[in-house]
């Protein structure tokens, strides 16, 4: 008895086209609302993704057209690059420029290192290069006389924790990074002074 009464009920809803497009409208919504905010926060993440890869490639380029910096020039460099994240937070950015000298084809040492809103790597410390980053003529030779030395590249890192406007709660917030290496332009080093 109770089956036959529902589906009454129901033969006369699906036959009644009253407000049809407001009842769709009511089911579909939702699925629209989170595919405009999901595409939206896919869209910002990449954007911010290609600033943070931006700035990176800035702090390199500058500092590579220095013959030699001071720690002044450095915290120009890394204040100025700061402002190509805009529109985003600079505060949730961290920034550093590292001078690193090739020691084998896998391994550099940090000869200094400058951060802003993070921690600079220490003198000396061991790099780990990407591979194929250094040719066999860039390697430091020691059979040599004079030994030949390794090739100095800069190297920029950039670190970013982007937080979404919409979805924050569910979804983890995701630690944008990039790091580019570059040859210095006017000299073998850019010394620090």
């Amino acid at each position: 008895m109770h089956f036959r009464r529902l589906a009454q009920i129901w033969h006369r809803f699906c036959a009644d086209r009253t407000a049809t497009a407001v009842t769709e409208l009511a089911l579909v919504a939702p699925v629209l609302i989170l595919l405009y905010c999901g595409a939206y926060t896919i869209s910002d993440a990449a954007a911010c993704n290609r600033k943070v890869s931006r700035v990176s490639r800035t702090i390199a380029d500058t500092t590579s057209r220095y013959a030699a910096v001071t720690t002044t020039d450095l915290t120009t460099i890394l204040d100025n690059s700061a402002l190509v994240l805009a529109p985003y937070q600079t505060a949730k950015g961290s920034m550093r420029i590292s001078q690193v000298q090739v020691t084998d084809a896998s391994h550099a040492k940090v000869v200094w290192s400058k951060a802003k809103n993070g921690a600079a790597l220490a003198t000396g410390a061991s790099v780990t290069l990407p591979t194929n980053l250094v040719p066999a003529l860039m390697l430091p030779d020691l059979t040599k006389t004079p030994a030949k030395a390794g090739t100095f590249f800069l190297m920029a890192e950039v670190s970013y924790s982007y937080t979404p406007l919409f979805g924050a709660t569910i979804m983890p917030a995701p630690t944008l990074y990039s790091k580019v290496y570059m040859l210095p332009r006017l000299s073998d080093s850019v010394p620090l002074g």
